[in-house]
């Protein structure tokens, strides 16, 4: 029988109303003809919104210009085409963001970014923000308090260490941010999927169940704190893949969905709710911790969880480059400690830590139940297209770690 891979929406159908709407809407399907009194607003995947006031009432638009902190944390700068293929390492939890979100490392597939910082007890709300190319898919790694969200489509609560946060292309947000935090920050150009398995089927929930994903619920402005404002203008800033952003100056807040339908929507995916998949009989390929993935498979993302494990990886050659981010004691090697980032090129090999294979062989265990099993969490991105690395993430770097590998059979002869 042959196998033919497809592609899944990442979520279900769903239909949110706000409380102080849920008679006046009793009888709302998403129909394209609005209640009297209310906007309809329909976004290009089809799903739409019912929003108190018109969501196209700009008073000024205006280019950020290049001088500007936003401008100049948000456009890419390479180092250039001339470096040489290298295995490399980044503490990314630990690069000066000043609070935005800084590149780290991009690509054709997939630009990533980075924002560390302190907000202090009080947190206060970002500027708002929408993507006008990507699909937006954050990962905590560092949450002092839980963070909130505000959509135009309603707000998310409780986002916590080691959620997924998931924004598509065009939806305005801003994000209340409190105490320490840092964030990374995945920007897709092409429609987000979830994998699907022949094996699996359409029984099994993996890589996690559709009931999963936590929807946003339209809430009144008014009931937000701190405020976010009611009446004022907003300003929105449209950010565009290539580098440019401009400042949309609306006459009336832009957060006031009261009902929403359709099966493209913001969400919260929790580490919890993911599918950890283990054997006693051989390595699992990567491919099979997949979560997400573009529609034309150019970006893949997987997600390693505390497992039982049959063995560490075997040295092996990407035909792809992938960064892989340390969220929590992924055991590659002693100084790549939480919130670091490895990056591997294509066309060179890599593998596990020498000293640790050793370590295992002298201990290998003789029935499956004595396998050893890996407290570890961590988000590995593939990238069909290769990786820029940026210029702020160099100042992150670990020295040394292409030879490392080296330096270790030295030390073994």
């Amino acid at each position: 029988m042959e196998y033919v891979p497809k592609l899944m929406n990442l979520t279900r159908t769903e239909r949110r109303i706000r409380s102080d709407y849920q008679t006046a809407l009793a009888d709302w399907h998403g129909s394209g003809r609005p209640p009297r009194d209310l906007s309809s607003y329909k976004l290009e995947f089809g799903t739409e919104l019912l929003m108190e006031r018109p969501p196209t009432a700009v008073v000024e638009s205006a280019t950020i210009p290049a001088d500007h902190p936003l401008f100049k944390a948000h456009v890419e700068r390479p180092m250039g085409e001339d470096r040489p293929l290298q295995r490399r390492a980044f503490h990314v939890a630990e690069m000066a963001t000043f609070g935005s979100f800084v590149p780290v490392l991009s690509s054709s597939d997939v630009t990533i970014r980075v924002c560390n910082g302190d907000f202090g007890e009080a947190g206060k709300w970002q500027p708002a923000a929408r993507h006008a190319d990507c699909h937006e898919l954050y990962f905590v790694h560092l949450a002092e308090h839980p963070l909130r969200l505000i959509t135009d489509f309603g707000l998310i609560e409780e986002i916590r260490e080691g959620d997924f946060v998931f924004l598509p292309r065009g939806t305005t947000y801003s994000f209340l941010l409190t105490g320490r935090v840092s964030i990374l920050l995945y920007e897709i150009p092409k429609r987000l999927c979830r994998p699907y398995d022949y094996w699996m089927g359409d029984q099994q929930p993996w890589p996690f169940s559709p009931a999963a994903p936590i929807p946003p619920e339209p809430t009144p402005l008014a009931a937000l704190h701190p405020p976010l404002g009611n009446d004022e203008a907003t300003q929105v800033v449209v950010k565009r893949r290539r580098g440019s952003l401009t400042l949309l100056t609306y006459a009336a807040p832009v957060f006031d969905a009261v009902a929403w339908e359709g099966e493209v929507w913001p969400f919260i995916l929790r580490l919890d709710d993911l599918v950890a998949l283990s054997s006693p009989h051989v390595h699992l390929d990567p491919k099979k911790l997949t979560v997400f993935v573009s529609e034309d498979e150019g970006m893949a993302m997987q997600v390693f969880l505390p497992r039982w494990i049959h063995s560490l990886p075997y040295h092996h050659l990407n035909w792809v480059d992938e960064a892989l981010f340390n969220h929590k004691a992924y055991g590659v090697r002693p100084e790549i400690t939480d919130g670091f980032m490895t990056f591997h090129p294509a066309g060179l090999a890599h593998g596990p830590d020498l000293r640790l294979l050793a370590d295992i062989a002298r201990e290998e265990a003789s029935r499956p139940k004595d396998l050893p099993f890996r407290d570890e969490i961590a988000v590995m991105v593939e990238s069909r297209s290769p990786f820029d690395i940026l210029k702020d993430t160099e100042k992150v770097e670990l020295k040394g770690y292409d030879q490392s590998w080296y330096r270790q059979s030295m030390e073994n002869t």
